[in-house]
């Protein structure tokens, strides 16, 4: 009688080895797809992004690049004020959903240091100067990093 059940037992073991072998591989080939549809799905919203960036970023350019310093190494109060103006209003709507934080927190820098009234008359003092100046220039530099990014990324990308 042992005899009739040893080779039925040793196949039903073998089919259910098989069996979770196989399970298993399913499971493994299903993760491996999901990855890949998340992967590329990102890579979408990513490409979609940054066209949305290069869209709109030189817009930031073009006004930042008015902020120069007159004769003198000082600053045109009146031309810095209307310079305010054309930022609060590039950054309005849709910037504020493809602006990186960072690039963000650099603009609000640029914008209250621009919201300040001149030290003296129409002159500003020294600290003022440095402060602009180094908020303008940061502010650039993020928005040229929001960009790297993307260069960075199919530098990656093609190794």
């Amino acid at each position: 009688m042992s005899e009739f059940f040893t080779p039925s037992i040793i196949a039903s073991i073998t089919a259910l080895c098989v069996s979770f072998i196989t399970l298993f591989q399913f499971f493994k080939n299903q993760r491996f797809q999901q990855k890949q549809i998340d992967k590329n799905l990102n890579r979408s919203l990513t490409t979609k992004l940054y066209d949305l960036r290069l869209e709109h970023y030189p817009k930031a350019y073009e006004i930042t690049d008015l902020i120069h310093k007159k004769k003198g190494g000082n600053y045109n109060s009146n031309e810095l004020k209307e310079i305010l103006v054309q930022l609060i209003e590039w950054k309005k709507g849709i910037i504020n959903l493809i602006i990186s934080p960072e690039s963000r927190d650099s603009y609000y820098i640029l914008r209250d240091v621009l919201m300040k009234n001149p030290a003296n008359q129409d002159t500003y003092s020294k600290e003022q100067v440095e402060k602009i100046y180094n908020a303008n220039k940061s502010f650039k530099k993020q928005l040229r990093r929001d960009l790297g990014f993307m260069y960075r990324e199919e530098r990656l990308r093609r190794k």
